[in-house]
C-alpha cells in the first residue's frame, strides 16, 4: 500500500489493522471502499466524542497533535476532498489542488477549538463524500490533474482518504489508551 495522504510517514500501523478496515484489501470493489469509508468516519466519531474535552485537548506523549487537532485536520481534509471528487467526478481531467489541511494543524490553529463541533462538521461531510461516491456511477473512471503528481484517478484518491483515515482513527485510539492508562497509573484504579 502507498504510504498515507497527509499524516507523517511512519505513523501508519497497516499491520495492525483489522481487514474489515482495509479497503484497499477488497481491490478494485468501490463498494467496500465507501463501505470502509462510511464506518471509518463512524468509529472516528464514536473514539473521539467518549472523551472529555479535556482528553481530547491534552497531548499526549510521543504525540505531535492532540485529538481535536487531529479531528480539525480531518474535517479540514475532508473539505478538500469533497471539493476535489465533486470537481473530478463532475468533469474528466479536471484540476485537483494540492492539500494543505496539514498546515493549519502544525500552526496551532486548533489546540482551542471546539472538538464537538469539528466532529460534527466531520461527520456530516463524511456522509456528502459517501453520497457523492455512491451516486458516482461510470465517473469512478474520471482522473483529476494534481499540480506536482499529474493524473490521479478517483480511485487511488478515495483509496488514499481510506488510508489517512485509517491512520488517524489508529492515532486516536492509541492516544485514548495512553491517557486512558495514565488515569490508571494515578488513581490505580482501572475503568470499567
Amino acid at each position: 500500500m502507498p504510504p498515507a495522504v497527509g499524516i507523517r510517514r511512519g505513523l501508519c500501523h497497516h499491520d495492525a489493522m483489522p481487514q474489515q478496515y482495509v479497503a484497499a484489501h477488497y481491490g478494485d470493489h468501490r463498494r467496500y471502499l465507501v463501505k470502509a469509508l462510511r464506518e471509518i468516519g463512524h468509529r472516528i466519531t464514536r473514539l473521539a466524542s467518549r472523551m472529555d474535552d479535556r482528553e481530547l485537548g491534552r497531548l499526549a506523549p510521543g504525540e505531535d497533535w492532540t485529538i481535536t487537532e487531529i479531528v480539525a485536520f480531518l474535517r479540514d481534509s475532508e473539505r478538500e476532498d469533497l471539493a476535489a471528487l465533486e470537481a473530478m467526478l463532475r468533469v474528466d481531467g479536471s484540476r485537483v489542488a494540492d492539500r494543505h489541511a496539514m498546515d493549519l494543524v502544525d500552526d496551532g490553529a486548533y489546540r482551542d477549538a471546539d472538538a464537538a463541533d469539528l466532529l460534527w462538521d466531520f461527520a456530516t461531510l463524511r456522509d456528502e463524500t459517501t453520497w457523492l461516491l455512491e451516486s458516482a456511477g461510470t465517473a469512478w473512471n474520471h482522473v483529476g490533474i494534481h499540480p506536482f503528481r499529474g493524473e490521479l484517478p478517483v480511485l487511488q484518491f478515495v483509496q488514499e482518504i481510506n488510508e489517512r483515515d485509517l491512520d488517524a482513527m489508529w492515532r486516536i485510539q492509541r492516544i485514548h489508551d495512553a491517557l486512558r492508562a495514565g488515569r490508571e497509573q494515578v488513581t490505580g484504579l482501572a475503568e470499567p
